[in-house]
């Protein structure tokens, strides 16, 4: 019997002594970064990359061919609208002047050959009148006379109607002649000056070499120009606010505002493969004082809205999972997000509907409320974390999960 009963007491201890070691053993906190919930507004943005372009900027190409007799400005003068920048060489454009100017003189000249015979043609027309009215003619005569002053009338419309068209031909003459010197449209800055002296003006538009002869520029406007995803451009609007990062001063955003939204997508360049829709929008900059230049790469944030404010968390704290629709139909899987709270020293796993977010700050549109404690890292121990683990701040005291605190 006495064995039996130490046996007994074996078994129990057997089982008893490790349930009590995990029972009585507690695992220590495992200490964690804390943020307080507090409501503040998030302002979502999209992200768009483009070029820095002057305001009014125009490349000026030839209107006749000629060759390049003098250039008379060089990058980075300021000149104003009408000053002469470019003279072509002028000598066929005078010679065709000259050309149509004798034409316009012979023109002139049979005018007055027909006035002369018209005049003629009613004397004659006069004497046979009384002839006929006398009888000393037959009606044959009379009427050749009327005829050859009809003639006479027309060839005096003719000789006018060629002075016309040789006053025509003597105009465009002029105004080829007057294209050889090549005038500033607007007031601006010479900021590029591709032709030479002695080089063939082409007037095309192809870009073939001599084509384009300067580019003038109003410097002291400047304006962003940038492509935004097909994807993104229902959420763009004029009047929006921006940021943008010009790539030569990365640290030194400037504030823009959305001036214009087009409303045709970008065309793509022949032959080039297309890789998706991009719409220009052109921002204004307020003011900037930094050094700009045309064809300066940067990057855009777009303020796209905003949202009053509600509780929101730092992205980093938002976990998601993949969990069965329902308990009848596993097969549907649906994504859930969810947080971790801590409450009486536990991380407790609380499932959150989210909101608008920014490059920080995820909106939680349900299932926190502001002043409750989340755990916000490190990123390890977020992915090690189970729903009832001990947890402990790191500081003293808990960061305010936010950067933006509503007033």
């Amino acid at each position: 019997m006495r064995k039996k009963l130490i046996g007994a007491a074996i078994v129990v201890a057997f089982f008893a002594v490790p349930v009590a070691v995990k029972f009585g053993h507690r695992e220590p906190a495992r200490e964690a970064e804390l943020a307080a919930v507090q409501k503040f507004e998030i302002h979502p943005s999209i992200l768009a990359t483009g070029n820095l372009v002057f305001r009014q900027e125009v490349q000026l190409s030839a209107e006749v061919i000629g060759k390049v007799a003098a250039v008379l400005v060089k990058e980075g003068d300021h000149v104003a609208r009408g000053q002469i920048l470019l003279k072509l060489d002028p000598t066929v454009y005078l010679a065709e002047v000259a050309q149509q100017e004798a034409s316009r003189r012979n023109a002139a000249i049979a005018i007055e050959r027909s006035q002369i015979n018209l005049s003629n043609q009613q004397r004659g027309l006069e004497r046979t009148g009384q002839l006929y009215k006398a009888k000393y003619i037959d009606i044959s005569k009379y009427d050749d006379s009327v005829h050859q002053v009809d003639v006479a009338k027309v060839d005096l419309r003719a000789s006018r109607e060629t002075l016309e068209q040789a006053s025509a031909m003597l105009l465009q003459a002029r105004e080829r002649l007057a294209k050889t010197e090549v005038r500033a449209p607007i007031d601006g800055t010479v900021t590029a000056v591709p032709i030479k002296v002695g080089e063939t003006a082409v007037a095309s538009a192809t870009g073939i070499a001599g084509s384009s002869l300067m580019t003038i520029a109003d410097v002291g406007s400047i304006m962003a120009e940038v492509n935004v995803d097909e994807a993104d451009i229902a959420r763009v609007a004029v009047g929006q606010q921006a940021k943008v990062f010009p790539a030569a001063y990365p640290d030194q955003p400037l504030i823009g505002k959305v001036e214009s939204v087009a409303m045709a997508p970008k065309s793509a360049m022949p032959g080039a493969q297309s890789q998706g829709r991009s719409y220009v929008v052109k921002l204004r900059l307020d003011d900037p004082k930094l050094a700009l230049r045309s064809g300066m790469t940067c990057r855009v944030e777009i303020v796209v809205g905003g949202s009053s404010a509600k509780p929101a968390v730092p992205i980093q704290a938002v976990l998601s999972e993949e969990v069965a629709a329902s308990a009848r139909d596993k097969e549907k899987i649906r994504n859930t997000s969810y947080v971790f709270v801590v409450q009486d020293g536990k991380a407790k796993k609380t499932q959150v509907e989210l909101g608008l977010s920014d490059d920080a700050n995820q909106e939680v549109t349900k299932g926190l409320a502001p002043g409750q404690t989340i755990v916000t890292g490190p990123a390890r121990l977020l992915r090690e974390l189970r729903d009832g683990d001990a947890v402990s701040a790191k500081k003293l005291d808990a960061k305010v999960a936010g950067a933006k605190v509503a007033s």
